[in-house]
Parts: structure tokens; C-alpha cells; sequence
């Protein structure tokens, strides 16, 4: 031990014959002497529960690791799924039925054979808007040239006049007049069997619509296409010729001659 260091040592129990099971053994020592004015002794206390250098022992700290707090899960949230809408059904427009046909049939030659009787070009008008049945237009054209050319005499004058009439008010579409001049020269060949006349009647027509600006060469064209027979093809040509003023002829020069190519 150097000089001016001091060592106490106590010893409960002591003694020779003393009991030592509960003898901890304290050692106080200081390292500095407190009459040289000097900082305060630090005393190492051995033995448990002690201080060392003014900090507690690791003993009485613990191992000081804290364990992790348990993060709580997230509650899952119920998400509800939108219901389907039900969807609105489309309601399909009315189909014509056979009888509704026969029916518009028995209504649009009634009209017409009044027209041919008084020759009324309002009121043929007004009872063809009061069928408000335009997809039927098509098949009123057709009717009206064949009911037309199958009077004696012929109502040639009479069916291009009310043709002309129709397109010009638009209860008539020219796609209406088209459709229905082609369904009836295609039927051409079969009626000028019947009726001679029906080929140079119906291209009296057609000239009187092309000269009206109602139709044009490449309608009688088209329906010279739909034919078989080159007489009545002939015939039909030559008879709207003979209705389309020289100025016209002139104008639709192109289209007359693809015509004349197809006789």
C-alpha cells in the first residue's frame, strides 16, 4: 500500500470461531487524501446492491433491454360490394306480321285505285302520311306502277305525276322511288308477257321522273341491269330517250351511253 492511501477493512462476525455463511466482505478505499484539499473520495463497495464510481451496478440495472412492444394488426375493414344494377331491357320495336302486310296491301290499293278515279293528288297524299308506315314506301311505288299500267288505257301520265308529287312533298325518299322501280323491273320480264305494253310504258315513267329531277340515268341503269330480256331492255331504253329532252341527254351523256351498252 503506498503512502497516503488508508484501507478499512471490516469484517462482521469476526473472529476465529465466528460464522462467515452472511460475512460480505466491504473494502472502502480512497484514493486521494481530503487534507490536501482534493476531490471527494470515491469509494468501491464490494459486495452486492453496491455503487461503483457513483453508478449503480449492472446487477441492479439488469441486462437493461427492453422487450419490443407487440404492434397490434390492423383491423381489417369489410368493404361491401356495390350490388349490380339491373340493367333496363331494350324492348324490341313490333315486327310486321303477315296480316299487318296484307292489311297495308288491301289499305294501299284501296288509295290508289281512288287516286285513279278522281285523279287527287292531295288526298292520294294524305291517305298514304295516314299510314305513317314508311319502311312499306318501297312496295306503294311498285303497286302504284302496276296497278297503273294494268288499267286500259295505261295511267302512265297519272302514276309519274303522283311519283313526282310524293318526292317533292318528301313523303317519298329518292331511295323509296329507287327501290320500288327496281322491284318492279325486275319482275319486267315475267309481266311483259301479260301486258306488251309494260315495258315502253314503264320507261315512259322513268323518263318523266329523270326530266321531274325525281331520279337520273343511273336508276334506269340499275333496273336495265335487273332485266333479261333484250327486247323489253331495248324498249324501256328507247322510250325513256324519247321522254328526256336533247339538253338532258346532253348533260348525262356518260350514264346514256353505259345504258345503251347494256341493249
Amino acid at each position: 500500500m503506498q503512502q497516503g492511501d488508508s484501507m478499512l477493512s471490516l469484517r462482521p462476525g469476526g473472529g476465529r470461531g465466528g460464522s462467515r455463511r452472511f460475512a460480505p466482505r466491504f473494502t472502502l478505499s480512497s484514493s486521494s487524501d481530503l487534507t490536501n484539499g482534493g476531490d471527494a473520495p470515491s469509494f468501491a463497495v464490494k459486495g452486492s446492491g453496491g455503487l461503483l464510481n457513483d453508478r449503480p451496478s449492472a446487477l441492479v440495472q439488469g441486462n437493461g433491454s427492453q422487450q419490443p412492444k407487440p404492434v397490434p394488426s390492423p383491423t381489417r375493414q369489410t368493404v361491401e360490394k356495390p350490388k349490380p344494377q339491373p340493367q333496363p331491357q331494350e324492348v324490341a320495336p313490333p315486327t310486321t306480321t303477315s296480316l299487318n302486310t296484307v292489311e297495308l296491301s288491301r289499305k294501299t290499293n284501296s288509295l290508289l285505285e281512288e287516286y285513279f278515279n278522281v285523279r287527287l293528288l292531295d288526298e292520294a297524299l294524305q291517305c298514304i302520311e295516314e299510314l305513317k308506315t314508311p319502311s312499306y314506301h318501297p312496295e306503294l311505288v311498285k303497286e302504284a306502277i302496276s296497278l297503273g299500267l294494268e288499267k286500259n288505257p295505261p295511267c302512265v301520265e297519272p302514276v309519274a305525276k303522283l311519283l313526282e308529287h310524293l318526292v317533292s312533298k318528301n313523303v317519298l325518299t329518292p331511295k323509296d322511288l329507287r327501290n320500288g322501280c327496281l322491284l318492279y323491273g325486275s319482275m319486267l320480264d315475267d309481266i311483259g308477257i301479260d301486258l306488251p305494253k309494260a315495258p315502253n310504258n314503264f320507261g315512259e315513267i322513268l323518263g318523266s321522273l329523270v326530266m321531274a329531277k325525281a331520279s337520273d340515268s343511273e336508276l334506269v341503269k340499275e333496273i336495265l341491269m335487273k332485266m333479261g330480256d333484250e327486247w323489253f331492255k331495248k324498249a324501256v331504253l328507247e322510250a325513256v330517250m324519247r321522254s328526256v329532252s336533247e339538253s338532258l341527254l346532253t348533260t348525262e351523256a356518260v350514264e346514256v351511253e353505259a345504258c345503251r351498252g347494256l341493249v
